[in-house]
């Protein structure tokens, strides 16, 4: 409004002489913006259109990039690990080991964890920094006394700091071999008749510190060799290995090898939970201190 204002006034336009002047008049007015306001048109004011704006150019079209082809996902590469399969000496191709050594198949069972407290507490019994020879015993048939023990060699071996043997002085009813698939002979009655060289006879049974000496083909000889030569050559095995487990089978079975058990460090015998307060089991404690053999303690087991 005020524009408009200036205009019908004449306010705003340059005073003296220069106001006069067509010259500075009209350039005094193509000066001014539009639209601005004529007067005298003989229909009264008329509004004169602003100037029209020059069209701008279209814009030119954005450039056109090439696509790319899309980039393939990385490759996947297959994991491998190789295990090694191959038979190893002494055991059968295709034989495998006995299910019941939980602790060589299973070794976070918790029948695994019952036999690593059974070895922690006999280690409680023993001296450090020696060699040991330890006897099992069942004090009666069916007692699981070569599972015991099989068990408990693998988990002393298993920490691969102990040098472990198995020796199975149970000639009469061997089974330490064939629960570990390995050949039955020669044995312990092979060595103890000079058949054999101990070095011949012990067979590795598939842990890096564990051995077995099978029990072998007893003769009529044999049970006399081993009450006479057993003693000797534990003594041997002593120097050879830190843990020397002697599976003797049933105690009675063989007055010969019982008559052997002062040789071990400790006797242990195995029994089923429900008979330990037998009498028969307690009669065999008594006699295992008669022969002079150090019992140590003994081992429950249960199905």
């Amino acid at each position: 409004m005020s524009r408009v204002y200036n205009v019908l006034t004449g306010a705003g336009r340059p005073a003296g002489p220069a106001a006069e002047a067509p010259d500075d008049e009209e350039s005094w007015e193509e000066a001014d913006e539009a639209p601005f306001v004529e007067v005298g048109g003989p229909g009264g004011p008329v509004f004169s259109p602003a100037a029209p704006r020059p069209t701008p150019a279209p814009a030119p079209p954005a450039p056109e990039f090439p696509r790319l082809a899309p980039q393939p996902a990385a490759p996947a590469y297959l994991s491998v690990r190789f295990h090694d399969l191959a038979t190893r000496a002494g055991r059968p191709a295709g034989d495998a080991p006995d299910p019941g050594l939980v602790a060589l198949h299973a070794p976070d069972h918790p029948a695994s964890a019952e036999y690593r407290t059974l070895r922690d507490e006999i280690r409680k019994q023993l001296p450090e920094a020696t060699s040991h020879v330890l006897t099992f015993a069942a004090a009666a048939p069916e007692s699981g006394t070569t599972t015991v023990l099989l068990n408990l060699a693998v988990t002393l071996a298993r920490d691969g700091k102990s040098r472990v043997l198995v020796a199975d002085a149970n000639t009469t009813r061997p089974g330490a071999a064939q629960k570990f698939a390995l050949r039955p002979a020669p044995g312990l009655a092979e060595v103890l008749a000079g058949r054999v060289p101990l070095a011949w006879a012990v067979q590795p049974a598939g842990l890096p510190n564990l051995h077995v000496l099978p029990a072998g083909e007893a003769t009529d000889g044999t049970a006399g060799a081993v009450g006479r030569d057993l003693p000797r050559l534990l003594a041997q095995l002593r120097q050879w290995y830190d843990w020397v487990l002697v599976d003797a089978g049933v105690w009675g079975d063989a007055a010969e090898r019982d008559a052997a058990c002062p040789s071990a460090d400790a006797v242990y015998l195995v029994t089923r939970a429900d008979a330990a307060e037998r009498p028969e089991f307690v009669a065999v404690r008594g006699w295992v201190r008669e022969l002079g053999g150090l019992l140590r303690g003994y081992v429950a087991t249960r199905a």
